[in-house]
């Protein structure tokens, strides 16, 4: 079996953590780590036999530590975050160097719902991020495979505490319209692992690399955390889908340099509208990847 070298940037991540533990459970995988300071626990944490722990800068390296930084690497997986100098310029420099490199895929830092399906100027990191698959196709074309896996939220307390949707001390469970909008839920480790997967595939693999654990709407995720957990949580309407889009505006109009004013409430715009429910799924191209239900992630305490 042929061994393949993954570069994984922005390894120290919770993401990236999980995707580099995806990876290592083929025995014929290398990682490559990028982080920014090795020292840091989160680093450390990589620690393996088959990991290669780097000190990279995604948005100061030259084009010759980029070179360095991917070369010999069958994928790159970008688990970047951060404003349009990392979504955009430095993802598009990675790539470029994944070209030179003869990199066969760059999986972007994509990670959310269908960033494709959006309209400009609901959500500017989806506006990023969709800015960057643009001219990634313009400035390296079909020289290498440039995949966004997109799975929906994740069925986690913390994303859903900091969407605020989610108050578990008081047991409330808030939405914007009328709960209905159907939502597509994924856990963090199933997650890395499709990304694993695409990462590792012999096959040509699509832009738009849509999976999912589960798919439901606000008012049945309530029935069900009752159902597996015997707790109720109280439905609480934030309001309707118009003063969600009002709300949004008058936050950013308010705080522009506070992102945690308004960034939330563009993401629950994305959810709750309805129009980044994903396409076609792909989990049936890796059937060894059994992903969790909603019900599932809740038994398990991960909401």
């Amino acid at each position: 079996m042929n061994e393949k070298l993954i570069v994984v940037v922005g390894a120290a991540g919770r993401l990236g953590r999980l995707i580099v533990q995806a990876l290592l459970s083929d025995r014929s995988v290398r990682v490559r780590a990028l982080v920014r300071d090795p020292k840091k626990p989160e680093a450390a944490s990589l620690a393996d036999e088959r990991v290669e722990l780097r000190a990279f800068d995604a948005a100061t390296a030259t084009d010759a530590e980029r070179d360095l930084a991917v070369k010999g690497a069958y994928t790159i997986v970008s688990t970047l975050q951060g404003g349009p100098e990392i979504i955009i310029d430095a993802q598009l420099a990675l790539a470029r160097a994944a070209m030179r490199g003869g990199v066969r895929r760059f999986i972007a830092s994509a990670f959310s719902y269908d960033l494709f399906a959006m309209a400009p100027g609901v959500n500017v990191n989806t506006d990023w991020r969709r800015t960057f698959a643009e001219r990634a196709k313009a400035e390296v074309g079909d020289s290498v495979e440039v995949v966004h896996v997109m799975q929906g939220i994740f069925t986690d307390k913390f994303v859903l505490g900091f969407l605020g949707l989610l108050d578990a001390s008081k047991g409330v469970l808030r939405y914007w319209g009328d709960g209905e909008t159907p939502i597509d839920w994924t856990s963090w480790e199933d997650t890395a692992r499709f990304t694993a997967a695409a990462a590792l595939d012999e096959r040509a693999v699509p832009e738009r690399f849509y999976v999912a654990g589960d798919k439901m709407d606000v008012r049945t995720f309530a029935a069900t955390f009752a159902a597996v957990r015997g707790t109720t949580l109280s439905l609480e309407s934030l309001g309707s889908i118009d003063e969600l889009r009002a709300e949004t505006e008058r936050r950013l109009a308010a705080e522009p340099h506070n992102m945690y004013a308004w960034l939330p409430l563009m993401y629950a715009r994305g959810v709750f509208e309805g129009h980044a429910l994903l396409g076609p799924t792909l989990n049936a191209r890796y059937p060894e990847i059994q992903a969790e239900t909603v019900a599932q992630c809740i038994a398990r305490g991960a909401v």
